[in-house]
């Protein structure tokens, strides 16, 4: 089978080595897309074990359009069959003369044409079929994953502006760490220090439900196995994981998230510029500092940065330094071990590597 998982934007090599560790065959990679081939089993495996994948969609066809009426010829030739309460949605790129909902309309209609056991469900759908057109070309396949995999199920306080677990987890592989001492000054609700050590741990995504429960494919017998197969492969190595956090109802929270997330680390109320005061060694730094966007003082968060980066040089000489900012403050401070533009949500930013 065909398959192909979304990802962060900028960082699909890293997800790549993630699915190919977990029995994918990379085919190639695109912008925040991995297309790789593997047996069935990889519908549950992708699921219940990548932390570095917003979901895993089963390939129907992939063409080049340039019309509706493309679009309408292209799901005529797909071979497909399925029965159900289904929807459609579509991600579109580029300038059309229609929009993402003119596509659903369209393929939901043959759809139905093909597939006369079927009918449409905008509320409640069993299955999901997602298309991706981005200039000429058209991607179509049916959801395995439904919410998306960066909803684990642990968060139970919302930090403001939390970090995307799925983006932790890709900076933690791309960081190098392998269990050494982490520490994240800028903590929030806790992400980097439970997605390390879900990542060291082999923790499956355990705590929710998949649609591909509702797909033709589905196999009660071979879930259930695949599921018994990774929670057997979960280990229970206490790690040297350190967060510190300035306000303390995002401590509390942060206790909460790793408590029901099964994770135990310490926690400091304080600040990152004083950092040395609550830990005296990190092999890395992990961290996702304010960017200042909602309080629109440039100059206030720069003067953090500052104080920050004097607090590394001055307490942490030799660390590995891997952090996201839209700015390039720290490369005043640090020399770039490497550098990558992604994409944080809708937002262009930097990721950087540093070694201190």
């Amino acid at each position: 089978m065909e398959f192909l998982s979304t990802t962060v934007k900028g960082l699909e090599d890293i997800a790549s080595k993630e699915i190919a560790s977990l029995g994918g065959k990379v085919l190639k990679q695109e912008e925040g897309k991995v297309y790789f081939s593997g047996p069935e089993e990889l519908i549950y495996v992708l699921n219940y074990a990548s932390k570095t994948v917003f979901r895993t969609v089963i390939l129907i066809g992939e063409g080049t359009v340039h019309s509706l009426e493309d679009i309408r010829k292209f799901v005529e030739t797909l071979d497909i069959s399925f029965s159900g309460e289904f929807e459609v949605r579509t991600k579109r790129k580029g300038t059309h003369s229609f929009t993402s909902m003119d596509v659903n309309a369209v393929v939901g209609e043959m759809l139905l044409k093909k597939c006369p056991n079927t009918k449409v469900n905008l509320t409640a759908p069993e299955i999901r079929v997602l298309c991706w057109l981005e200039d000429d070309k058209f991607v179509m396949g049916f959801d395995t994953t439904g919410e998306s995999l960066h909803r684990r199920g642990y968060r139970v306080y919302q930090h403001p502006a939390p970090l995307n677990p799925v983006l932790a987890a890709l900076l933690i592989r791309w960081s190098g760490w392998r269990g050494e001492t982490l520490v994240d000054p800028f903590c929030g609700s806790g992400t980097v220090l439970i997605e390390a050590h879900h990542s060291y741990n082999r923790v499956p995504n355990k705590f929710r439900k998949f649609i591909f429960r509702n797909l033709p494919f589905y196999s009660k017998d071979e879930w259930t196995a695949i599921k018994n197969k990774y929670d057997s492969r979960e280990k229970k190595v206490k790690l040297s994981l350190v967060g510190i956090e300035k306000f303390q109802k995002h401590i509390e929270g942060a206790q909460k998230n790793l408590h029901k997330a099964g994770v135990d680390a310490h926690l400091y109320k304080g600040l990152a510029e004083k950092m040395h005061l609550y830990v005296s060694h990190a092999d890395y730094i992990i961290t996702n500092p304010p960017f200042g966007l909602r309080i629109g003082s440039k100059k206030k968060i720069f003067r953090l940065y500052e104080n920050f980066a004097e607090e590394l040089e001055n307490h942490f000489s030799g660390t590995q330094f891997v952090l996201i900012t839209p700015y390039t403050k720290f490369e005043h401070y640090f020399d770039v071990l490497e550098k990558r533009e992604i994409m944080y949500g809708d937002l262009p930013v930097k990721a950087y590597r540093f070694k201190i």
